[in-house]
């Protein structure tokens, strides 16, 4: 297929492997060592062996549209509600849910546009791709409530004082809404093109280990630690004992891992001042993230990339606060 390799007493099989495979295996995969051979001519292309054998000559990669994708959505859900009762009402609950698909992009998207896991790797197996979805959320609690303080004219407290006094002491109101979520997947990804030259396939676990959030103190953080960080990517290569490059054909092992989750609280406390019936002012103070907690998001999943396993941004935004007079008349 390839003779003009055929030369300083290699065979074309040595030469591909020596030039190509163990140079740019780990960095740009199989795919990209048959485009150098066959596409780009790299080691020239004489009448012989001409060029475009397997890549056509216009595209390297051609895509279409289909509906023979697959998706579930199976949950469970509980809710306690409190009706409004002595000045409160509220809701907490519950949803265990699982969102299995093979991609959670409209396919529409182009592969420069849609994110990991929005395309088919392998178009002839598309349940290659099947996994969680990329929005997967096992487990959500969400609780929110409202309470008028008990202070002021006809409440518990106070309540016989004067008009003044109750502009000052009543009409005051606490509200809050809690959000937490278990961990939201993610997956691996190889440095090169395995199998699809355009899009990277996935990486495949091959030992015991998993992502948490870890605080490396003085530098980024890492969802797997600095020194376990060091060891996957140092084992892609053998492939093992923990992670592996996927194989031609492979689409890879996708949202396989969990980062953090969600967790959010939010407050306010409002108060209305009534001028006359017709007029009022209400003074509202809202406070965003009351913890100032911190949950990351994005994580750097490339296996030959020098930030592998790095948390690049966050879902929290640090606590903010605001506050707001408005006059209705």
């Amino acid at each position: 297929m390839f003779p003009q390799l055929a030369t300083r007493g290699l065979s074309a099989t040595q030469a591909i492997y020596n030039k190509e495979f163990t140079t740019y295996r780990k960095v740009l995969g199989e795919t990209t060592a048959l485009a150098d051979l066959d596409f780009y001519c790299v080691y020239g292309c004489p009448a012989s062996a001409p060029t475009n054998r397997f890549f056509q000559g216009q595209f390297s990669s051609l895509y279409a549209w289909t509906t023979n994708g697959s998706s579930s959505y199976n949950a469970g859900q509980f809710v306690l509600r409190h009706p409004l009762s002595h000045g409160f009402q509220g809701d907490l609950s519950y949803t265990l849910g699982n969102s299995i698909d093979e991609g959670s992009d409209a396919e529409r998207s182009s592969e420069k546009q849609g994110g990991p896991g929005s395309y088919l790797t392998n178009s002839f197996i598309p349940s290659q791709t099947r996994a969680v979805s990329d929005f997967d959320t096992r487990h959500l609690i969400t609780a929110n409530g409202s309470y008028l303080l008990p202070f002021g004219q006809n409440q518990m407290f106070g309540g016989h004082v004067s008009h003044l006094t109750d502009l000052v002491i009543g009409g005051w109101r606490v509200a809050s809404i809690v959000r937490w979520t278990s961990g939201l997947p993610f997956s691996l990804s190889e440095g090169g093109f395995t199998t699809d030259w355009e899009i990277a396939s996935f990486g495949v676990k091959t030992g015991n280990f998993k992502a948490k959030k870890v605080y490396n103190p003085g530098n980024v953080p890492n969802a797997f630690g600095t020194a376990l960080a060091t060891q996957i990517t140092g084992s892609i290569t053998t492939g093992g004992p923990l992670e592996r490059l996927p194989y031609p054909g492979e689409a890879g092992q996708r949202n396989n891992f969990r980062r953090d989750g969600y967790f959010g609280a939010d407050a306010s406390l409002t108060k209305p001042f009534k001028i006359t019936e017709s007029q009022l002012v209400r003074f509202t103070w809202e406070v965003f993230n009351i913890s100032n907690s911190v949950r990351f998001n994005a994580v750097s999943g490339n296996l030959t990339s020098g930030t592998f396993g790095n948390y690049s941004s966050t879902l929290t935004t640090a606590r903010r606060m605001q506050f707001s007079l408005r006059y209705s008349f």
